[in-house]
């Protein structure tokens, strides 16, 4: 027989180091010779969209097509720190370091601009990669002519910036701070569980979820984000299980140690709240580790719902869940 439930639960995650450790990134931005826009930034992209990211914040803040951005990541010979890829950091602090970079060229590039036009820097428009001079529009300079034209003067026309927000230490008392981390990301999650009372098994069958990211810069990265970590949620509410025994692991493959599959992702319905009122770019804030961590309590709570039995361990097995309900009914 099958029983349905339904969970609810909300989360809130600190992202960045935070705990008043120092938490920084470096960007630089310049034009090549082949008239692109180089980007250059120690962030690792493991999979998260950090330079699909990165990527979108330089082409928006320099008025170019986002085919024009070229991205260098992670070469050491050629990048500044950017911090590790962890703690939900990197739209925040790469996102903030290439765009103030970004800025900061811009505003070099209206300095020339307006030397090689004889204006002031109000009189000039950014658009698709061009200086247009307002007074006479077909005056024009690509961002590559002007960059040609400052070397010629021994100059370089490159930006630079490293975001560096301040943190601040917890008190070694009461473990309180004006702010452990530098901002916050808040999700709900509601999920429906069909649970099979013959064989113990769940199926997690939709979730709806609604993510307070702030500023979605990719609406479609996000909503990755949400599935993916939802679904190493349900591995872990339901399967991921580490036998020990006498400190060896008894599962050490994917034949025991069990994560799921395309089968057994649910139906997701997922709703965007951009209240933009983080510190990153943009207003944009940190998705990924969030994205984990609601759908554990939430499908305890379905279980719960649909055959009145609470768990306190994860994962819920089919065998933990036989044996409570074989002791429920002995009750």
């Amino acid at each position: 027989m099958k029983k349905k439930g339904r969970g609810m639960a909300t989360i809130m995650f600190g992202y960045g180091y935070g705990e008043g450790f120092p938490d920084f990134s470096h960007a630089t931005v310049e034009f090549t010779d082949d008239e692109k826009v180089l980007v250059v930034t120690a962030a690792a992209d493991v999979g998260q969209g950090v330079l699909t990211v990165v990527t979108q914040i330089a082409a928006e803040v320099l008025s170019v097509e986002v085919e024009k951005i070229k991205v260098i990541q992670g070469d050491t010979h050629k990048t500044m720190n950017a911090g590790s890829t962890s703690a939900t950091r990197q739209t925040t602090f790469t996102g903030n370091a290439v765009k103030q970079a970004c800025e900061n060229l811009k505003g070099k590039i209206y300095h020339y601009a307006s030397l090689e036009f004889n204006s002031n820097y109000p009189e000039l428009t950014l658009k698709d990669g061009k200086i247009i001079y307002n007074p006479n529009s077909e005056k024009s300079l690509t961002y590559w002519d002007l960059k040609r034209k400052v070397e010629e003067k021994g100059e370089i026309l490159k930006g630079e910036s490293t975001f560096f927000p301040p943190t601040y230490s917890p008190d070694l008392i009461s473990g309180q701070a004006d702010k452990v981390y530098v901002a916050y990301t808040f999700m709900t999650q509601i999920v429906d569980v069909e649970v099979d009372t013959i064989t113990g098994k769940v199926d997690v069958k939709d979730v709806y979820t609604a993510l307070d990211c702030g500023k979605a810069i990719n609406p479609k990265n996000v909503e990755g984000q949400i599935e993916g970590g939802t679904v190493q949620g349900i591995g872990m509410a339901l399967m991921e299980e580490q036998v020990i025994k006498n400190g060896i692991t008894l599962n050490p493959n994917m034949t025991g140690y069990l994560v799921p599959t395309s089968m057994d992702v649910p139906n997701f319905h997922s709703v965007l709240i951009e209240n933009e009122d983080a510190i990153g770019p943009f207003g944009a804030k940190g998705v990924g580790e969030p994205t984990i961590m609601a759908a554990s309590p939430a499908i305890a709570n379905a279980i719960y719902d649909a055959i009145g039995v609470r768990f306190y361990e994860l994962p819920i097995t089919p065998e933990k869940i036989l044996k409570a309900l074989k002791e429920k009914d002995d009750d």
